[in-house]
C-alpha cells in the first residue's frame, strides 16, 4: 500500500504537467486592461528642508486578439515630483504621456503578416519650464512569425489542482480537456456579451462543467457548491503572463513630428521578440528594436529588453528586466550612447485589483564624456502600491 502511495506521489504531478503552454492556441479572444501605480519618497531632518521625490503612473490597454487579426489600443504616462534637500530648492514636475496603437494582418492562415501603427507622445521634462512639442510617428511593414499568450492554461491548470485538491474530481484533465477549459476561460468576454454582465458566469460556469463531464470527473454531473467556490476563487487570483513563440518584423516609419518642432526623414524599422515560459512558473521574455533615419545623416538607435519573471506562489512574483538602449552617431568624432538600467521588482497581490510592490534599481549612463556627473552607477529603491481599475 505505502508503494501504491509513494508512486501516486511520483506520478500524480507529472500527469498534472503532461500539458504544456506550447499546446495552446488562443481563440479570438478581448478584453480591456487599466491600471494606477505610485511610489513616493520623502525625507526631513538634518538637511536644509524636506526632500521627495514622488512617481505615480497609469496605463491602459485594449485588445483583440485571433488567428486572422490582432490589435491593440493602449495609453501610458506618469507623474514625477522632485524636491531636492538644498535650501530655497524649488519643487518640480514633470511628466509623460504615451499612446499607441497597431494592428497585425495574417495572410491565409500563415505566420505572414503585414502591419500598421501609429504612437503619439507628450512630454515635460523635470527640470525644464516647458512642455516639448507632440510627437506623432506611422509605420507600415510586414512580418514573420506569431507569440501566443497562453495565460489562461495556467488558469485552468489551477482550476484542476483545486478541484483534486478539495475532492472534487479525483484525477486531471487529458491534454486536450485543459485545451478546452482555457479557452473557455479565455471566452469571458464573449459570455458576457452574449448573456449580460449579471447573467453571463451562469452559461461560462456550465460550459466549464461540461468539459469535466465530457471526460467523465463528475459522477454526479455537477461541480457542486464546493466546485463552484473553488473555481470562482482561482478566476479571481492575478496571473502572471505566459507566452510562447516568436515574431520578426521590418518596415518604414515617417515621424510627422518629433519633441523639437520637426518633422524628419523616414526611418527603417526592425523589431523581434521572443517568448519562451521555462515551467509552469518562470516566464522568458525578449524584445528588441532597431531604427534608423534613412537620410546622409545616418544614426542608429537599439533598443533592447529581457525580462524573466518567476511565479513565487498565487500571491507574488518575482520580475527581473534588463534595459540596453543604444545610440549609434554616424557622425566623426561623436560618441556611442550606452544606457543600461537593471532592475528587480517583487509583487505581492493583496487582491485581484491591488498589490504592494518594492523594486530595486541600479542605472548607468556611458556617454563617452567623463566627469560630467553621470559617471557613476545609480542605486534607487521604491516601494509602492498598484491598483487595476480594469
Amino acid at each position: 500500500m505505502k508503494r501504491i502511495a509513494i508512486l501516486l506521489l511520483v506520478i500524480l504531478p507529472i500527469a498534472l504537467a503532461s500539458v504544456s503552454f506550447t499546446d495552446y492556441t488562443s481563440p479570438t479572444s478581448s478584453g480591456q486592461e487599466a491600471f494606477l501605480n505610485g511610489n513616493f519618497n520623502f525625507k526631513s531632518g538634518n538637511q536644509d528642508q524636506a526632500s521627495y521625490n514622488g512617481l505615480l503612473g497609469g496605463n491602459y490597454l485594449n485588445y483583440y486578439n485571433s488567428l486572422p487579426i490582432n490589435w491593440r489600443i493602449g495609453a501610458d504616462g506618469n507623474l514625477e515630483l522632485l524636491r531636492g534637500s538644498a535650501d530655497g530648492a524649488e519643487a518640480n514636475t514633470g511628466y509623460a504621456i504615451k499612446a499607441y496603437t497597431n494592428a497585425d494582418k495574417y495572410l491565409n492562415n500563415s505566420n505572414i503578416f503585414g502591419y500598421g501603427a501609429l504612437d503619439l507622445g507628450y512630454r515635460k521634462n523635470i527640470n525644464l519650464d516647458d512642455a516639448d512639442d507632440p510627437y506623432a510617428k506611422i509605420g507600415i511593414g510586414a512580418g514573420y512569425g506569431r507569440v501566443m499568450d497562453a495565460t489562461v492554461l495556467s488558469k485552468a491548470m489551477r482550476i484542476v489542482d483545486e478541484l483534486i485538491k478539495y475532492e472534487v474530481i479525483k484525477n486531471p484533465l487529458t491534454t486536450e480537456g485543459y485545451i478546452a477549459l482555457a479557452q473557455i476561460i479565455d471566452k469571458e468576454g464573449q459570455y458576457k456579451t452574449q448573456y449580460g454582465r449579471d447573467e453571463y458566469k451562469k452559461y461560462w460556469y456550465e460550459a466549464m462543467e461540461d468539459v469535466f463531464n465530457q471526460e467523465n470527473l463528475l459522477p454526479a454531473g455537477s461541480l457542486h457548491a464546493l466546485g463552484i467556490i473553488r473555481l470562482q476563487e482561482v478566476l479571481d487570483q492575478r496571473f502572471s503572463s505566459r507566452k510562447y513563440g516568436w515574431t520578426v518584423r521590418a518596415g518604414v516609419g515617417y515621424i510627422l513630428s518629433s519633441y523639437d518642432g520637426t518633422d524628419q526623414d523616414p526611418s527603417l524599422d526592425v523589431s523581434a521578440e521572443y517568448a519562451l515560459p521555462i515551467s509552469n512558473k518562470l516566464q522568458f521574455i525578449e524584445r528588441m528594436d532597431y531604427s534608423t533615419i534613412l537620410s546622409d545623416d545616418i544614426s542608429h538607435t537599439i533598443y533592447n529588453k529581457a525580462s524573466l519573471t518567476y511565479e513565487l506562489s498565487s500571491m507574488m512574483d518575482w520580475e527581473n528586466k534588463l534595459m540596453t538602449a543604444l545610440t549609434i552617431p554616424s557622425a566623426s568624432g561623436a560618441k556611442t550612447i550606452i544606457d543600461n538600467t537593471l532592475e528587480s521588482i517583487f509583487y505581492y497581490y493583496l487582491s485581484n485589483k491591488v498589490n504592494l510592490n518594492a523594486s530595486l534599481r541600479f542605472h548607468m549612463l556611458d556617454d563617452g564624456v567623463k566627469d560630467n556627473g553621470n559617471d557613476d552607477l545609480d542605486m534607487t529603491f521604491f516601494v509602492g502600491a498598484t491598483y487595476r481599475l480594469r
